[in-house]
């Protein structure tokens, strides 16, 4: 009975070393996340969030414009109405940390993968360098119901 004693205790000795690495593991990762560049964004409530219809986008100006459909949340959400035409500001090369990103049916894309008329949601903040202007930092693009049908014809439900 003595040796099955020291077994159980052994056991719980262990369970409770996975419990207190995991509980570090935790707090070290909710670190981490609160001191990245987008949570410190995010936490601050400078992100604003918008769907809009694809318009264009000017290489040599560094912008796009779209049509506004929705306007979701963000501080500054009260700016943009739905039916307007807006520009954003936009940087396609760079680091990740600078660039805007490009998210095409969850995989990365570019700015002139994206077609007139096409829906967007985009995600934007106050430019840094001028507070009247509009910096897009991410788009996201899904596709259709249709699109991914013809892009994925044997998937059929």
């Amino acid at each position: 009975m003595v040796e099955g004693k020291g077994r159980y205790e052994d056991a719980m000795r262990i369970q409770r070393a996975g419990w207190v690495f995991a509980a570090a593991a935790l707090a070290v990762a909710g670190v981490l996340a609160a001191g990245s560049p987008a949570a410190a964004q995010k936490k601050a409530g400078k992100m604003n969030r918008i769907e809009a219809d694809w318009v264009a986008y000017d290489a040599a100006g560094q912008t796009i414009k779209v049509k506004v459909y929705q306007v979701r949340e963000g501080p500054q959400a009260k700016e943009l109405k739905a039916g307007q035409e807006t520009s954003f500001k936009v940087k396609a090369e760079g680091s990740i940390l600078a660039r805007t990103s490009v998210k095409v049916n969850g995989k990365a894309g570019k700015l002139t993968d994206i077609n007139a008329g096409k829906r967007v949601i985009l995600y934007w903040m106050p430019d840094e360098a001028d507070k009247a202007a509009r910096f897009a930092r991410t788009i996201d693009v899904t596709f259709s119901d249709e699109e991914l049908d013809e892009r994925y014809p044997d998937q059929g439900n």
